[in-house]
């Protein structure tokens, strides 16, 4: 078997081999197809076209099950990984638990399971998406890397021949057709962050049993904002409204939902706390649908929470006044962690929301076509997409140790 080279133009050359529809190759490729002229003999909830096959081997981007983590910070294994890397972060087996997206960008699947709880937690570079799923519905081992992408998303398969897109709520193809994956709610943050929170995480281990460089970003330029170069085809122009490669965090509803430029939350919290670009917050209160939902925001986190906007029963908005985050119906203080501070409300929780995902701007709108941008409530911002963040310093008030 091949395995993928570390050098990035032979890497790049793969990705961008022939695109053949999963129609053509469906017969020889997945046991659950017919291979007579008619196609499969299993239902597609989204016409076979849609897919793209991406002219790699399977073993060129190998799933991880149940990879090697490093328990001890300073072990040689996790010397890859700097405090300013993003990692996707979460509980699993009750213990802390980081990914770094670097990693991701050469597995793009990683499967974790003890007795009674697993999760699969994914990352699609071609789109920037970030999906976690509790795959317990499915009966499935372990999701691999299918070969084929739809709309240049990640396409998972479970080794029977079903199909599950990252970007879409359930399988889409195959003897699973219609099968909901279950998401978890997750944080992408920085891996310094991440450790002010969390000292005693584990992290996944550069010791794979594969020989890539991780360090090594294997796209080139292809994730600079204003690239609107694209490994392969779409099924709907790019939305023009905001930089094909931004980083946008969303909550889906329907085919729309609200989306928030991670650059204009930045923006505005550093133009609402001048001189405070280390440690500045926001709060962007909004609507999913008919759901309240808000984004907070952290500089030093480099990325934003949704959560639900709802507590002690009865529906928030939030504002930032002195550089903390408020709601206006009660005047309670809020962290980035969704807990109140201070106030009548001190000690509730807000609920992350776990439909909610980052992407870039070109892969949300393409599955959700109809959706809302959020605008940030001040004028003179910096140009989308130029996120320039400061290292992690010191720790504030905003990431502190704690319970959940």
């Amino acid at each position: 078997m091949r395995t993928a080279r570390n050098d990035t133009g032979i890497r790049l050359a793969r990705r961008a081999g022939p695109t053949r529809t999963l129609w053509t190759l469906c017969a020889v490729t997945f046991p659950a197809c017919s291979g007579d002229a008619t196609g499969p003999d299993f239902a597609c909830s989204l016409p076979l076209e849609s897919f793209t096959d991406g002219g790699i081997d399977r073993s060129s981007i190998p799933a991880l099950s149940n990879p090697e983590v490093a328990r001890r910070l300073i072990a040689p294994e996790v010397g890859y990984v700097n405090r300013s890397d993003q990692v996707i972060a979460l509980h699993f087996n009750d213990q802390p638990l980081a990914i770094p997206l670097k990693l991701l960008w050469y597995h793009e699947v990683l499967n974790f399971s003890v007795p009674g709880e697993r999760l699969t937690i994914t990352y699609s570079p071609l789109t920037g998406s970030v999906g976690v799923f509790d795959p317990s519905p499915t009966e499935t081992p372990n999701f691999g890397v299918s070969g084929y992408v739809l709309d240049n998303n990640l396409v998972m398969e479970d080794g029977t021949g079903a199909f599950y897109p990252q970007l879409a709520p359930s399988a889409t193809c195959g003897p699973r057709d219609g099968t909901r994956l279950t998401r978890v709610p997750y944080e992408l943050m920085s891996y310094g962050a991440w450790l002010l929170i969390h000292l005693d995480t584990w992290i996944v281990s550069r010791n794979t049993g594969h020989d890539f460089l991780y360090t090594l970003y294997p796209y080139g330029n292809y994730r600079t904002p204003s690239n609107a170069s694209l490994f392969y085809p779409t099924g709907a122009p790019i939305d023009r409204r905001r930089l094909p490669k931004e980083r946008v965090v969303g909550v889906p509803a329907g085919s729309g939902g609200i989306a928030f430029p991670l650059a204009d939350l930045q923006a505005a919290a550093v133009n609402d706390q001048p001189g405070s670009a280390a440690t500045s917050v926001w709060a962007a209160s909004a609507m999913a649908g008919d759901e309240p939902v808000v984004a907070f925001w952290n500089t030093q986190a480099r990325s934003a929470r949704i959560f639900r906007a709802r507590a002690a029963g009865r529906p928030l908005t939030f504002e930032v006044a002195g550089g903390r985050r408020r709601d206006t119906e009660t005047g309670s203080i809020w962290n980035f962690n969704g807990r109140a501070v201070a106030g009548p409300l001190e000690g509730e929780r807000l609920e992350p929301h776990r439909e909610a995902y980052h992407a870039f701007w070109f892969a949300w709108a393409a599955f959700q076509p109809e959706t809302d941008i959020w605008i940030a409530p001040r004028t003179g911002n910096p140009a989308a997409g130029s996120l320039v963040f400061p290292p992690p310093t010191t720790l504030e008030p905003d990431l502190v140790r704690g319970p959940r």
